[in-house]
């Protein structure tokens, strides 16, 4: 199968993590990036149907993701994955090296972050039981059966717990570099973003005023004789 070279900027940290985590369980990290961009762009191009970042929205994140810090890596790919992701970068105009460090950090799943995001860190309870499958006792069949869609259970957590998809739930601020979509409204600067701004200190002035008038102490009637 026809391959290329693309290069991406990795937050360095998450970097360093990663592939000391694939080095000790032998995977070539290539080969896995390839099959899971391969399989999450799918699950991206649904998300952002609909969906396409305006030029400022972009520019922020992007600005954010390089403000982390990022180093460059090179990933040989499948021709198909390559042009499956450049597929979607164009027609959501997202930034491509966001989805990628999110996919890394989605993949990696540290116990902080899905805390975090109020997301499972075990299968168990009753979450799961209509989607739980048998799982194979046959160690090399067990991989098979996770390398398929590694981010199975989460996607089915997230979308139960928020109503929504991985690649759409809110991160923390000081992720803000790995957003794949970022409306208008919160990008800072922008004029959606300064109305958002208007209409929400409006609505807490609103709220202030009327728990004021809801709470207000009575006037004292000491010393008034009926």
């Amino acid at each position: 199968m026809s391959q290329t070279k693309i290069t991406v900027k990795i937050y360095e940290p998450l970097l360093l993590d990663f592939d000391r985590q694939i080095n000790k369980l032998f995977i070539k990290r290539d080969a896995f990036l390839n099959a899971m961009i391969q399989e999450e762009v799918q699950h991206l191009a649904v998300e952002m149907e609909g969906k396409r970042l305006t030029r400022s929205a972009k520019r922020h994140i992007a600005g954010e993701l390089k403000r982390m810090g990022t180093t460059p890596v090179n990933v040989v790919v499948d021709k198909t994955t390559a042009d499956a992701l450049n597929a979607i970068v164009e027609t959501s105009n997202l930034v491509r090296d966001a989805f990628m460090n999110r996919l890394i950090m989605l993949l990696r799943s540290s116990g902080a972050l899905l805390s975090y995001l109020e997301l499972p860190e075990f299968i168990t309870g009753s979450e799961f039981d209509s989607y739980v499958e048998p799982m194979p006792t046959s160690p090399i069949k067990t991989m098979e059966a996770v390398h398929a869609d590694p981010l199975f259970y989460l996607r089915v957590a997230c979308e139960e717990r928020h109503k929504t998809g991985l690649y759409l739930l809110d991160l923390p601020p000081k992720l803000a570099g790995f957003t794949c979509y970022m409306d208008e409204s919160m990008v800072p600067g922008t004029k959606a973003y300064e109305q958002m701004q208007r209409e929400t200190q409006a609505m807490l002035d609103e709220l202030i005023d009327l728990e004021a008038d809801v709470f207000q102490k009575p006037e004292s009637t000491q010393g008034v004789k009926s």
